[in-house]
Formats: C-alpha cells, structure tokens, sequence
C-alpha cells in the first residue's frame, strides 16, 4: 500500500463533456538518511522482530491473514482438525461418564455381597438352631416355645 496520494485528472471530451483519466500517483519524497539513522536501522535486530510481531498481530487482528492464498489452502486441514478435536472432547466426556457409572456399578455390588453375607449367617443360624432342635429331640430333650421359668424349692 504506502504512501502514495492519488489525484484525478479530467480533461474534456470530444463532445465537451469531462471525461475521467486514469489517476496519477504521486510518490513522497524519498527522504535523506543521515549517518544517526542509518546505524539506528542496522545495529538492533530486536526492533525488526518487533516490526515483524507487531505486523503479524496486525494482520491477525485484521482479518487480513484470512485473506492469504496459504492459509486459504489450510482450512481443509483446519476443518479435519476440529473435527478431530471435537471427537477427543466427546470421547473423553463419554469414558469419563461410562466411568462414573462403573464406580457406581461396583459400589452397588459390594452392598449386594456384603447383603449375601449377613442373610448367608442369618440362615447358618437359622439351621444350627433346627439342627439343634432335631438332635435334642431325638434324644428326648424338647425346647420349650416359651419364655424359660424358674422351678422353686
């Protein structure tokens, strides 16, 4: 782009009307570096990258890098790559549920086993007590149903 400052050129037609003309450019001045300036550009490398950053943001900010063949011919790849990482995120959300309902899952089954175990003793004492009962009852011996009594002298 640069400075260049354009003026419009008319001149009159056949038929008398103002006809436009191809703009003239007008190019500055070139301007006379003095020894100061000269060393100033040619010793700090750091002011170049700092144009360069600064020119690069510019273009970033303004939407100009868009516009660029390159980056034109990248935006299949851009696409594919979001895609991609919309894939990872959607895959990472479903492990990580598919995760909390396996916790959940296991938890369940040692409530059920710790359950099982209580029942399983209730019922070996159920049978040892029957077992019991049958044993004594062959032998004679009876339990009462009742409550057990006191036999007084």
């Amino acid at each position: 782009m640069g400075n260049r400052f354009r003026e419009k050129v008319t001149e009159e037609g056949l038929d008398g009307k103002e006809v436009e003309q191809p703009a003239a450019v007008v190019e500055p001045e070139p301007e006379v570096e003095t020894e100061q300036e000269a060393t100033k550009e040619e010793s700090p490398r750091k002011s170049l990258k700092s144009d360069k950053v600064a020119k690069g943001v510019s273009k970033v900010l303004g939407g100009d890098i868009l516009s660029d063949r390159l980056v034109l011919k990248q935006i299949p790849l851009m696409l594919l790559c979001l895609l991609f990482l919309l894939l990872i995120v959607a895959n990472r959300y479903k492990v990580e549920s598919l995760s909390r309902e396996k916790i959940a899952s296991q938890e369940r089954i040692d409530d059920l086993r710790e359950h099982r175990i209580q029942m399983q003793k209730q019922y070996q004492k159920s049978v040892k007590i029957s077992q019991i009962a049958e044993d004594l009852g062959e032998s004679g011996v009876g339990i009462t149903s009742g409550p057990p009594y006191e036999i007084e002298d």
